[in-house]
């Protein structure tokens, strides 16, 4: 079975994680994301938004180099590696950059094991960036999970452990 991670606005776990949950929290939230990346080694696709752009920033760019080199192994591996602008204040959002990723890569057609990560998970709510692809791949019939490093607002939203690492929440 191949393996697609699809990470959801990954500048959003920069800035806006430490604004939205302090800074011990935003630095929480990007080591799991980081860890995360660092392990993985199948295809690879991200949804930027406008605030993927702090990935290059100092404060953030360990998220940034790990994200990067994702995408290297990924392609030198001859997997899926690559980026999409899917910003969830534009028309063209992330669900639909998700079901553009679906058609680009034949998801429905193959046999993928999907996984997303990135900001933000709300499993009470529904409301987050990462919700919002899952349910854009489940309408064109593609399941997914959602891995524990998700950058997510509320204690009681951390996903059930994918892997080993659990993303801090902001409390």
């Amino acid at each position: 079975m191949r393996r697609l991670l699809i990470v959801v606005h990954p500048g959003s776990c920069c800035g806006s994680a430490d604004m939205n949950c302090g800074e011990d929290a935003g630095a929480s939230i990007r080591a799991a994301l980081t860890e995360d990346l660092d392990d993985w080694s199948g295809g690879i696709a991200v949804i930027d938004g406008d605030l993927s752009s702090e990935l290059r920033y100092r404060t953030y760019r360990g998220l940034g180099l790990a994200l990067e080199r994702a995408l290297e192994r990924a392609a030198d591996a001859g997997l899926p590696a690559t980026r999409i602008r899917g910003c969830s204040m534009e028309e063209f959002d992330q669900t639909r950059a998700a079901v553009a990723l679906a058609d680009k890569l034949s998801l429905a057609d193959g046999d993928w094991a999907v996984e997303l990560t990135g900001a933000w998970y709300e499993l009470q709510g529904r409301e987050g960036c990462v919700n919002s692809v899952v349910e854009a791949l489940a309408a064109v019939g593609i399941s997914a999970t959602v891995q524990s490093s998700a950058a997510t607002l509320d204690p009681e939203d951390v996903p059930s452990a994918e892997t080993s690492i659990s993303s801090a929440p902001c409390a």
